[in-house]
């Protein structure tokens, strides 16, 4: 009894003081990367398209992810074309989310009761109506076990860029996924975009797993 108490009070001390803490998310990030054979990619003056055609690339959202990948994109040397102006290359861009897994699971809590007895040398009556009690054995009670489920679904969160020459060949190539629970994209592509910098215009040999953290998180 009495280490049962001790147990419960260190873990209610930690679930305090634990409470509120800078703690940054994590997410699991894979790149592929891909260029033309042959092809020394050279940064140049480009323009920015939605890649897929029922995208509206004047969206809010789509604009505030394209302002991520133009900043991006000047880091590494290239220049936006004005409206009107002509561009060596089109870059364009993709994201989305899809559902990929579900998994259900199923939780056991033992029903547990404390029992406090009055009065007698070799017993005590209960005051929740269990009949008597013996001070020899631990005023615990164990009833049935509740039993109760939850399902938890997986979703790819994604980012596609892929920049053509004036002729519509593909110049190179990126993808960018994460898969997890979370289906906020505004807080989730903004980093699979700044994960692409390094492996814009390159090729990988094979996909490249990355852990991002998340940057300024206050988990309370």
């Amino acid at each position: 009894m009495k280490h049962l108490l001790t147990t419960l009070l260190t873990t209610l001390t930690l679930t305090f003081t634990t409470g509120c803490s800078a703690i940054s998310s994590k997410y699991h990030v894979t790149v592929d990367a891909i260029t033309a054979p042959n092809l020394i990619v050279t940064p140049s003056t480009y323009k920015l398209k939605a890649l897929k055609k029922d995208v509206d690339s004047n969206g809010l959202r789509f604009q505030q992810y394209a302002k991520t990948l133009t900043k991006i994109l000047h880091e590494k040397g290239y220049l936006k074309t004005m409206q009107g102006e002509t561009a060596k290359q089109t870059i364009y861009f993709d994201y989305g989310i899809e559902k990929v897994k579900e998994e259900k699971h199923t939780y056991v809590e033992p029903t547990v009761s404390f029992h406090f007895g009055f009065g007698f040398p070799h017993g005590a009556f209960y005051l929740a109506p269990f009949g008597y009690y013996d001070p020899f054995y631990d005023p615990i009670y164990y009833g049935t076990p509740y039993y109760h489920s939850t399902t938890t679904n997986y979703y790819n969160r994604y980012v596609t860029i892929l920049a053509k020459d004036q002729f519509s060949k593909e110049l190179w190539r990126v993808d960018i996924s994460s898969v997890g629970e979370s289906k906020n994209l505004r807080k989730i592509i903004p980093l699979l975009i700044e994960a692409s910098k390094p492996y814009l215009g390159t090729t990988t040999k094979e996909p490249v797993e990355l852990v991002v953290k998340e940057k300024n998180l206050i988990d309370t």
